[in-house]
């Protein structure tokens, strides 16, 4: 028995470190030296750091079904054109420490027009402010990525 177990273990090993099992032929693994990259940090105002991870990660205040029939409101009241296919916008947002979007950013790959995108983004502006993403009891500045799906 402990001899099966043992070549299970071998086998299993084996698999997992073959070049077939861990990335696909032409892709490259790098190492990154995670003290090299923390010194390179030292001289960074921590104030501008943006985290998207957290232990408390900034959410709209009713959550994210509710910010999904906000910008849909928001968008059908003021966008003048018509979505005749089904859509879905992409966009990165960072929300401040105070709870304020400061920065949205229209993700590639996106197809809806530049009016809709547009209207997305007037909406999220003006949006009501979010519950500030926290670490230990600190506020951060915080990335999410967004999808809204039309019509």
């Amino acid at each position: 028995m402990k001899n099966t177990l043992i070549l299970f273990n071998l086998c299993f090993i084996t698999l997992l470190f073959s070049n077939n099992v861990l990335s696909q032929k032409g892709d490259t693994i790098r190492i990154i030296d995670i003290k090299s990259f923390m010194e390179s940090l030292k001289d960074v105002n921590p104030d501008t750091l943006v985290y998207m991870a957290s232990q408390y990660p900034a959410t709209f205040h009713e959550g994210m079904d509710s910010l999904n029939r906000y910008v849909k409101q928001h968008v059908f009241k003021h966008f003048v054109g018509s979505v005749s296919k089904d859509v879905m916008i992409l966009c990165s947002v960072i929300i401040e420490k105070n709870g304020c979007i400061s920065a949205i950013q229209i993700l590639p790959n996106n197809n809806a027009d530049k009016s809709l995108e547009s209207s997305v983004i007037n909406a999220l502006y003006a949006s009501p402010e979010w519950f500030p993403a926290s670490q230990d009891g600190k506020k951060l500045r915080f990335k999410r990525i967004l999808a809204f799906r039309f019509p």
